[in-house]
């Protein structure tokens, strides 16, 4: 059966959270789509910034992952994320997919 990738869950976290994160994704392939890793500079929250470098550049380095996947799986997902890696440290969001495909 082909998954209906409707939808686009973008989780930004800690570099140290990244392979268990992936660890989970991989776990959870009949939920998660294809899906792809960035390094990204988080900004906006003084509080999350945890190293003092981070703190006097005002920004810190965090992961953004972005999986496609069916919408009706996403709740599944974040609750197995809470449930094996409660960080407060991790933020979300889900955006909708009017069109995706390849090249082929």
């Amino acid at each position: 059966m082909t998954k209906h990738l409707d939808t686009c869950l973008h989780l930004v976290l800690p570099g140290a959270l990244k392979d268990r994160i992936l660890d989970q994704l991989l776990m959870h392939a009949h939920w998660v789509g294809p899906f792809t890793t960035h390094r990204v500079e988080g900004h906006g929250d003084p509080e999350s910034i945890a190293s003092p470098a981070e703190q006097v550049r005002g920004r810190a380095e965090r992961v953004q992952i972005e999986i496609l996947m069916e919408s009706a799986h996403v709740g599944e997902l974040l609750n197995s994320l809470r449930a094996d890696i409660p960080s407060p440290q991790v933020t979300w969001w889900q955006t909708a997919i009017s069109a995706s495909g390849s090249f082929a």
